[in-house]
């Protein structure tokens, strides 16, 4: 299976079982019989403490999903019906329909913007979390909604344009970030599977923070599969240079951010670090600089390129966070100032160089549809009369 196959799948899976999740999640704050999807599947793959106990969702945020039901149905449905039209988009099929795929578009859309309002509304109601990484979070949350409209207004702003590629290449950074819903989800079990002791709201922020790398990564490496990389082009002189470059600010970025975790008191584990940003940042700039180093050798200098402006962007993405650390420190505290680091100042970069990758991919299909039209003039100019005569018949 291809890495685009195996990411689709992935999308389909995440978007699909989740639904039931979400769809179902406010019932209970109206029909206290409703089923309770989500407590259920942690509890059976964690614990009924973990589920419902101290540090939980349900222990912390239920009166206050409770007092705003009403828009939480709207944010909770709404969000669950839109991912899953979504997967109806990556259909082949639906894509040689174009009618049927601007009306699903619409639709997502919508939905996707009925969501985030709601979602605005909420936090704009409800307190803050008085818990471990409440404050970050509800940062984390701001950023999200607002980074997640953003992208579609730019993917809506392009077809408008009749530009396909910023299109495709924005609206697929929106399904990133509405997939941070079930992915978290995922995330948090998982460390709740493997860290008996941890507590759900501990583990949601761990996950978070590794979304804030994740997500837009996600989306980064889906534009660039999606990306004729076959043309042979020449590579940039002292390329490897920037490779080495870029690792050398990763690590130093590491390093600083290790510094920053360091004197944190003990409530905060390890896997805030390693797992919340480390592991995921890493992996992330060892992907892209494969990508690199395997265009490079085959003369593809524009893939590489692309690459290469990604690669930089997640060298920065460390540095970034420990900086966000260092100036939301003042503001929110020791333990949510780190936390704030990594779940929101790591994206930036990323998105920066995806920004910069989506433009110059645009340009250079812009440029060659010009390349196309100048050859047609010419091409009308020496046929003369015969094609003219094609024209007007």
């Amino acid at each position: 299976m291809s890495a685009r196959r195996l990411g689709l799948a992935v999308v389909v899976v995440l978007a699909v079982g989740y639904f039931p999740l979400a769809f179902t999640y406010s019932w209970q704050f109206f029909d206290t019989g409703a089923p309770r999807l989500q407590d259920a599947l942690q509890s059976s793959a964690v614990s009924h403490d973990f589920a419902h106990g101290h540090g939980s969702v349900v222990a912390l945020r239920a009166e206050d999903y409770r007092s705003h039901r009403g828009v939480m149905l709207v944010h909770t449905s709404a969000g669950a019906l839109a991912l899953a039209l979504a997967t109806l988009q990556f259909s082949a099929r639906l894509r040689h329909r174009p009618g049927v795929h601007r009306w699903v578009g619409r639709t997502y859309l919508l939905l996707m913007g009925t969501s985030m309002a709601a979602a605005y509304a909420f936090l704009v109601a409800a307190p803050q979390i008085d818990h471990f990484g409440g404050t970050a979070f509800d940062l984390q949350l701001w950023v999200l909604a607002g980074s997640t409209v953003a992208s579609a207004v730019l993917a809506l702003v392009a077809v408008r344009r009749g530009d396909l590629v910023s299109h495709r290449a924005w609206i697929g950074m929106n399904i990133a970030f509405m997939l941070t819903a079930p992915l978290l989800r995922v995330l948090w079990v998982g460390l709740g599977r493997l860290d008996h002791g941890i507590e759900l709201m501990v583990a949601l922020d761990v996950g978070a923070s590794t979304l804030g790398v994740v997500a837009p990564a996600a989306g980064a490496l889906a534009l660039l599969l999606s990306l004729d990389a076959r043309r042979t082009s020449p590579v940039v002189p002292h390329a490897r240079w920037q490779y080495a470059g870029a690792l050398l600010v990763s690590l130093a970025g590491s390093a600083w951010l290790a510094v920053r975790f360091a004197p944190l008191p003990d409530e905060v584990p390890g896997a805030s670090l390693w797992v919340g940003h480390l592991l995921p940042v890493t992996g992330f700039v060892l992907v892209l600089l494969a990508g690199a180093l395997r265009a490079a050798a085959a003369d593809r200098g524009v893939a590489e390129a692309r690459w290469r402006t990604l690669l930089w962007g997640a060298a920065l993405a460390t540095p970034s966070a420990a900086l966000t650390t260092v100036l939301a420190t003042p503001v929110h505290g020791t333990v949510d100032g780190f936390l704030a680091g990594t779940m929101v100042g790591a994206s930036g970069p990323i998105v920066l160089a995806f920004a910069l990758v989506v433009r110059a991919a645009a340009g250079s299909v812009g440029a060659a549809g010009a390349v196309g039209a100048v050859g047609a003039v010419g091409a009308v100019g020496a046929g003369g009369g015969a094609v003219a005569g094609c024209d007007r018949r």
